[in-house]
């Protein structure tokens, strides 16, 4: 186990849920609320089960805290990759691409080098070969068309 210094803030506390939903009433503020109690940086989220794609900022009612989330879904409402970032990681957003329901890339400025943090929701074991195979070899392209010299890429 590493042991972080949490009075340095030279470090960013990233972590990775799959909430099968963001659909119900007040679902995304008990996440950003879990978020705030855990003192989580970064939150990926798998199975948003949102349509479309974005970006927005959101603030719960009774705090000062601020996020910024991204999202890619789909046509169906199923699937869908979501990152939610605290305000500081949010305004520090190079770039962004949403690739899929299932692949999102957010290229953050950091000290020493900048991240590149890529949200995936794979293939279940059920799924077949070829999806699966389709699968990783598109996030192994979007990887290579990504990742830019001395990046420290972070694949959640």
């Amino acid at each position: 186990m590493c042991e972080v210094d949490k009075r340095s803030r030279d470090f960013y506390k990233l972590s990775t849920w799959n909430v099968r939903s963001l659909n119900e009433p007040g679902k995304l503020a008990n996440v950003i609320k879990e978020m705030i109690r855990m003192e989580i940086n970064i939150l990926g989220i798998s199975e948003t089960f949102w349509n479309g794609e974005g970006d927005f900022m959101e603030t719960i009612p009774g705090t000062n805290d601020r996020f910024r989330i991204i999202y890619s879904g789909g046509e169906k409402k199923r699937r869908g990759v979501c990152m939610i970032l605290r305000e500081k990681e949010g305004n520090s957003v190079l770039s962004y691409r949403l690739i899929s329901d299932r692949i999102m890339v957010v290229r953050l400025k950091a000290s020493p080098v900048n991240l590149l943090v890529v949200q995936v929701y794979a293939p279940c074991e059920d799924s077949s070969n070829q999806e699966k195979e389709n699968f990783y070899e598109t996030l192994d392209q979007v990887i290579k068309e990504n990742q830019k010299g001395r990046e420290c890429l972070i694949v959640i």
